[in-house]
């Protein structure tokens, strides 16, 4: 990574947590899978808790990468750059905006920047700084 890279993460309990879940999510529903279709249990469990896998590593490896051009927002399902130049606000809910040539801004919510409804606030704070941090990147780009 280079040393001009700076990374904002959620805590790491909490992306623990989320890890841990995606894969006992992947459990119950290997087995209401199995209860709807005829397939064997071996391929049933081993598919759904493959991708109960991928999606756990991609929880526990959630991420803002800011970089001087770019910030690149890596959340559980997909991962989106946004351009320094377009980002227009971070919002105290977590979520990034920017226009991307568009009149009204789109949204991303991001994991880094948002606490989980299940922490019950847990850790506020480290989600109030990680947003700082990146209003601060973005201030210093003006």
């Amino acid at each position: 990574m280079d040393l001009d890279t700076a990374v904002v993460r959620a805590p790491a309990a909490h992306r623990a947590v989320a890890a841990a879940t995606n894969i006992v999510v992947g459990y119950f529903v290997a087995r209401l899978v199995l209860r709807l279709t005829p397939l064997s249990p071996e391929v049933t469990y081993g598919g759904c808790l493959a991708l109960a896998t991928l999606l756990a590593f991609r929880a526990w490896q959630s991420r803002i990468e800011l970089t001087s051009a770019a910030a690149k927002v890596h959340n559980l399902l997909a991962s989106t750059t946004v351009r320094r130049a377009d980002l227009h606000r971070v919002r105290e809910d977590g979520r990034i905006e920017w226009h991307a040539g568009a009149a009204r801004p789109a949204r991303l919510s991001a994991e880094a920047l948002r606490c989980p409804w299940w922490a019950f606030g847990h850790v506020t704070h480290d989600y109030a700084l990680n947003r700082e941090r990146v209003r601060r990147w973005h201030r210093v780009a003006r």
